[in-house]
């Protein structure tokens, strides 16, 4: 028996033209332009409710530190760039809308092109998480107290990063029509710098070209059914 999708219970729409910080330029009159993830008809929904959610991201100085680091350097001194600011991090509330299809009746969030569903840090910061592990200066213990983080949490993320890397590098290929060892290390660098050169576009081309959510944590239910490690889809 065909087993159905994963995503097809997910009830996600993301908007790329926002970030989290600003998404508040969004308003209810422009909610009527969205087309329906799940019956697909054509720009079908209309406001239905809000919530509250919590989007935490390195503050602009720690992020531009980090991407702007070259890959060929010998790490990334993760002390000195906790000493650039006192708070490392912002804490943003969003107000998230949602949206009903006034065809199938199905419910939506419009997300923010940043903002991965059920994870608490931006997709920038992750990025950047990422790429910190793959350049740190000092051990993972020194590197997750610079960056007030559990090293738990960082290896878990660099796991879920290495879980998502085929896909990264089939997109990465059909981008530079090249031939790349997924499994390598050095190829693993290669589709990470790929990806901060090019993070305003790349997340939404991964999403159309996979269907796949980068960073979607495991802990997501729908209708009785666990959504699979570092996937949003099976």
């Amino acid at each position: 028996m065909r087993q159905e999708p994963l995503n097809k219970y997910i009830k996600m729409i993301t908007d790329y033209r926002y970030t989290h910080t600003t998404y508040t330029q969004l308003m209810k009159e422009d909610l009527t332009e969205y087309d329906c993830s799940k019956c697909g008809a054509k720009e079908s929904t209309k406001y239905y409710s809000h919530y509250e959610r919590h989007v935490i991201s390195f503050v602009p100085d720690i992020l531009a530190k980090i991407y702007e680091s070259e890959t060929g350097q010998e790490g990334i001194d993760t002390e000195s760039i906790a000493n650039i600011t006192n708070e490392l991090y912002t804490d943003t509330l969003l107000d998230v809308f949602r949206v009903k299809c006034e065809s199938c009746n199905a419910t939506h969030a419009i997300l923010p092109g940043d903002v991965v569903p059920y994870r608490r840090y931006s997709l920038l910061s992750m990025l950047a998480i990422v790429k910190v592990m793959y350049q740190r200066e000092d051990s993972i213990g020194k590197t997750s107290k610079h960056l007030q983080l559990s090293w738990q949490y960082m290896l878990s993320l660099l796991k879920q990063w290495i879980s998502h890397l085929h896909s990264m590098a089939l997109l990465m290929r059909t981008v530079y029509q090249e031939c790349i060892n997924e499994q390598s290390i050095e190829a693993r660098k290669r589709v990470l710098e790929f990806v901060c050169v090019y993070r305003g576009g790349f997340p939404r081309n991964y999403q159309k070209e996979f269907k796949k959510i980068i960073f979607m944590t495991h802990s997501q239910i729908h209708k009785g059914r666990k959504i699979a490690h570092g996937m949003a889809v099976g």
